[in-house]
């Protein structure tokens, strides 16, 4: 055990001891996030809990401290031709492993390669008495049982401190391609769901500003030749180049590109995870739509409940991901099973409620 972990389930204890609620917190970057914090609360920071701790690059295995940071964790991957196929978003180079499994943060990719959620194959967590835990294992096949590790994808913390964890990583494609379309955001939709069900090497399907952006990944011939039938297929479709192209998914993934910059951060801004064949829904506002139809995104004031309630009509939620008002509920409303099912987890993980406290849910 290093002495940066004693020193955090030392910290721990103490407050467990003297009932002082926490903030877990990494480099920050997705302090944006999430309930706003409790203003009481201490902050306990993993930024100098950093390292790979073991790397099988043959396995396709690595473990990291919770504080390290993904461009330590690509840099490291890059040496052998492998990434993390679920490709969080980096947030400058500043994002932590810890950070990103605590907000299950995924690319473009998602359904494809699948979220860091499905990546995960085991924690070491300090939980609300002070113990210092282990979930899960180093490798898939060591995985069995209860999967606590992937608990706390999304979890904002609630369910303790990690300060290990232990995931899989894939080799980059031999070769990626992609194509843009000029579309309407419902012809986009209707496209991206037809072409999803084709067994093509399709990594990637995003609507943004008018246009259709199609990426592929695999094998070579594999991606040439469905380049070539789609380009002929799809009415002013294009190439991009490679350096185009790898710009575009760069500033998609890292929320960078116009639609997430363009106006002021207060304003709020929704994430939808439904059905992809949703239908067109207040079209003249400005949305982004990703995976395929999957993911949308939407900009603007509007009531939690109307949009929700549209959400789950066709198969989702949504959540207020970024600005309004942080004091509010911003994640989905569970029904009354989930909520108890979400209690139980606190109460059995935390049960002096000290982690980021309020953080998810307010009642939790």
């Amino acid at each position: 055990m290093s002495d940066i972990t004693s020193y955090l389930i030392d910290q721990v204890s103490a407050a467990v001891s003297q009932q002082t609620p926490i903030v877990i917190q990494g480099n920050g970057t997705k302090n944006f996030m999430g309930r706003a914090f409790d203003r009481d609360a201490k902050i306990i920071s993993t930024a100098e809990h950093t390292g790979i701790l073991n790397y099988e690059f043959v396995e396709l295995v690595m473990t990291a401290r919770a504080g390290t940071s993904l461009a330590e964790i690509d840099a490291a991957l890059a040496e052998h031709n492998q990434m993390l196929a679920c490709d969080p978003a980096r947030f400058n180079g500043n994002a932590t492993i810890g950070g990103s499994l605590a907000t299950n943060q995924s690319g473009p990719g998602r359904p494809w390669s699948g979220s860091l959620r499905d990546h995960v194959l085991g924690v070491n967590l300090i939980n609300g008495k002070g113990e210092h835990l282990q979930f899960g294992g180093q490798v898939m096949k060591n995985v069995a049982g209860y999967d606590v590790s992937r608990l706390q994808a999304g979890a904002m913390g609630t369910l303790g401190m990690m300060t290990e964890i232990s995931f899989k990583v894939l080799p980059k494609p031999a070769s990626t391609m992609t194509l843009a379309c000029p579309l309407s955001m419902q012809e986009a939709i209707q496209s991206m769901n037809k072409l999803s069900g084709t067994a093509k090497p399709l990594s990637g399907a995003c609507w943004d500003n008018g246009t259709m952006y199609l990426r592929l990944s695999g094998a070579k011939s594999a991606v040439e030749g469905t380049a070539d039938k789609w380009l002929s297929q799809l009415a002013n479709a294009s190439l991009l180049s490679e350096s185009e192209a790898e710009t575009f998914w760069h500033v998609l993934r890292e929320q960078q590109n116009e639609f997430f910059t363009d106006r002021d951060e207060d304003i709020p801004l929704w994430r939808f995870s439904l059905s992809p064949t949703a239908p067109v829904y207040r079209q003249v506002e400005p949305w982004l739509i990703d995976w395929a139809g999957s993911q949308r995104w939407l900009k603007g004031n509007f009531v939690h409940a109307e949009l929700q309630g549209w959400a789950a009509a066709n198969g989702g939620e949504v959540i207020l991901y970024r600005g309004g008002n942080r004091d509010d509920e911003v994640f989905y409303k569970p029904n009354s099973v989930l909520k108890t099912v979400h209690k139980n987890l606190k109460q059995s993980f935390d049960p002096h409620n000290i982690f980021n406290s309020g953080r998810l849910y307010g009642w939790m």
